[in-house]
């Protein structure tokens, strides 16, 4: 297992193959440049998952067998409601990484309104909703993906 934090996500313009995602376009390039993208069996992406509202959205573009998969963990420990497919893809940091072959699964609420405003602070965050993604997660993990 490895973890990896990722810098550099926003465009400076407007997202483009040129444009955002910095750090984990160097990251996935670098394991294809190396041949190192077949030691990866997948990868999962948190991002914006602490929303005191949470709904975790996955692209529809997620892995199939992936996205099916977290559904059943969420479902297994009764939190299946607060996790749904988005209604368009998302280019996020998944995105570099499923493109080099290494299925990656973004858990993502898109739907937080003080998203890049003044507004996004402390007090629209959850421990309960941290702690709703990570029980899946690591369900998922042990249960599912690395049996």
């Amino acid at each position: 297992a490895e973890l990896v934090f990722f810098d550099g996500e926003e465009a400076y313009e407007a997202f483009s193959e040129t444009d955002g995602l910095y750090g984990s376009r160097y990251f996935a390039g670098q394991l294809a440049a190396q041949d190192k993208t077949k030691q990866y069996r997948g990868g999962i992406l948190f991002d914006m998952v602490g929303d005191r509202s949470l709904n975790i959205t996955l692209p529809p573009d997620s892995p199939a067998e992936m996205a099916r998969d977290i559904f059943a963990s969420a479902e297994a420990l009764n939190l299946r409601k607060y996790f749904t497919y988005f209604d368009r893809d998302i280019t996020d940091d998944h995105t570099p990484l499923n493109a080099v072959g290494i299925p990656t699964i973004d858990l993502i609420d898109f739907d937080y309104p003080p998203w890049h405003t003044p507004d996004d602070t402390i007090d629209k965050l959850s421990a309960e909703s941290l702690r709703t993604v990570g029980a899946v997660a690591s369900y998922y993990l042990s249960e599912i993906a690395l049996k």
